[in-house]
């Protein structure tokens, strides 16, 4: 019974040892992409930005620096500077909506105007 035990730990752990670098790569990755969002954001001006960490808290402000590994947040309040590592960070948003989502709420009141036309359209053909 110990045998059969020791071999499938041991097969498992030869299957699973290569996803091990591949995992780390990713992460590097995703490190490379926040960054470069961070150094994007500082550029264009849009500093203002809401910050969710690994660790499931956010955190709102805006970047005043940028270095090698990390990122200045200040508070908007308090003008108080926190220092946030790239690797801490899960996902970067601006404030407000995206041009994206302001689109489509354009988009969905232009299609009920027509919808609202096109019924009274129908509804006052005959009149």
């Amino acid at each position: 019974m110990k045998r059969t035990l020791t071999t499938l730990f041991l097969v498992s752990a030869i299957c699973l040892c290569p996803f091990g670098p591949a995992a780390r790569a990713q992460q590097l990755d995703r490190t490379a992409k926040i960054k470069a969002d961070i150094v994007k954001r500082l550029n264009k001006k849009e500093e203002h930005v809401k910050v969710r960490l690994r660790n499931g808290s956010q955190v709102k402000g805006y970047i005043t620096q940028t270095s090698e590994n990390s990122f200045t947040l200040a508070n908007e309040k308090t003008h108080a500077g926190t220092e946030i590592a790239y690797a801490d960070v899960a996902n970067v948003e601006g404030r407000g909506m995206s041009k994206t989502k302001k689109g489509l709420i354009a988009a969905g009141i232009g299609a009920g105007i027509f919808a609202a036309m096109l019924a009274y359209a129908f509804t006052h053909l005959w009149d």
